[in-house]
C-alpha cells in the first residue's frame, strides 16, 4: 500500500502484519495504482517520471507481498522490504524534478538523500529509508499544491493537503486495540483508497492546469508571458469607416489618434 508510510508512524516498521484476506489484499492494489497515477501525472520531466515508476514499483511489491501472503501463505520478505527504499529513491527523483520545474534549489535534497542512503547502508536497516520516504511523500504533496496554485487551480491546491490529512487520520486507527480485526482493516484501507483518490484528482487537475499554459507539461512553468497587441490595431495605420472608428498612426511604439 503506497501511503502505508504515515500510518506506520503509530507502530514499528518491522512489526508483523495482521492476518489478511484475499479480497483485502487485492483491494490494496487500488490505492497503489491511484497513487502511482498521481505521481506520474505530477512529474514534470523524465527524471520525475522515473521516480514515479520507482515509487509505483515499491507500492506494487508491497501489494504483491500481501496477496501472496493472504492467498497462498507465501512470505516473500524481500518484496515487503522493497517498499521504503523504492519509495524513498523514487520520491527523491520526483521531488528533484518538481524543484527544477519550480526553479528551486535541489542541492539540499540531494545532500539529504545521500545522507539517508549512507545511513541505511551503514546501519543495515530500512528505518532511515522509512523516515525519509514519509517526509518526501509529504513534501511532494506540498510541491504539488504550490504548482497547482501557481497555475491558478485553487481546488487542486486545496486537495493535496486534504489527501495528506486523510492519511494522517489513519494513525490513531492503526494504534487502536482492534486494528488487527479484518473489519477494522477494511475501514483503514477504505480511508487509504479515498486519500489516494483525492491525491490522484489533485494531480490530474494540476496536470491539466499546467499543460494548458505551456507547449507541454514540462515547459509549463518556464513559458514566458507573451504580449498580444490589441485585435483592432496592427501597429501602423488602421481605419474602419463601417464601425465609425478613428484613424491611428504609430509613433515610437505608441499610437496616436489623428
Amino acid at each position: 500500500m503506497f501511503m502505508d508510510v504515515l500510518p506506520i508512524l503509530a507502530s514499528a516498521a518491522e512489526e508483523q502484519p495482521p492476518a489478511l484476506s484475499v479480497a483485502l489484499a487485492v483491494e490494496d492494489f487500488a490505492p497503489t495504482l491511484l497513487a502511482f497515477a498521481g505521481f506520474l501525472l505530477l512529474a514534470p520531466s523524465a527524471l520525475g517520471r522515473i521516480g514515479a515508476v520507482l515509487m509505483g514499483a515499491g507500492g506494487a511489491a508491497k501489494s504483491t507481498w500481501k496477496l501472496l501472503h493472504a492467498a497462498w501463505s507465501i512470505d516473500v520478505n524481500w518484496l515487503d522490504d522493497l517498499l521504503f527504499p523504492l519509495l524513498a529513491a523514487g520520491g527523491l527523483l520526483l521531488a528533484l524534478s518538481l524543484h527544477g520545474s519550480l526553479r528551486w534549489w535541489r542541492w539540499p535534497l540531494l545532500l539529504i538523500g545521500a545522507g539517508v542512503a549512507a545511513l541505511a547502508v551503514q546501519s543495515h536497516s530500512v528505518q532511515p529509508a522509512f523516515v525519509f520516504a514519509t517526509a518526501i511523500v509529504i513534501w511532494i504533496s506540498v510541491l504539488g499544491a504550490i504548482r497547482a496554485w501557481k497555475h491558478g487551480n485553487a481546488l487542486a491546491a486545496g486537495l493535496f493537503p486534504v489527501s495528506v490529512l486523510a492519511v494522517i487520520a489513519l494513525v490513531p486507527l492503526r494504534g487502536h486495540a482492534a486494528s488487527d480485526a479484518l473489519a477494522f482493516q477494511w475501514v483503514q484501507q477504505g480511508m487509504n483508497t479515498m486519500a489516494q483518490g483525492i491525491f490522484f484528482v489533485a494531480a490530474l487537475l494540476t496536470y491539466r492546469a499546467a499543460k494548458g499554459k505551456g507547449k507541454d507539461f514540462s515547459a509549463a512553468d518556464t513559458v514566458p508571458r507573451q504580449w498580444a497587441p490589441a485585435p483592432d490595431y496592427d501597429g501602423t495605420r488602421r481605419y474602419d469607416p463601417a464601425r465609425g472608428g478613428d484613424r491611428y498612426e504609430s509613433q515610437g511604439g505608441r499610437r496616436r489618434r489623428i
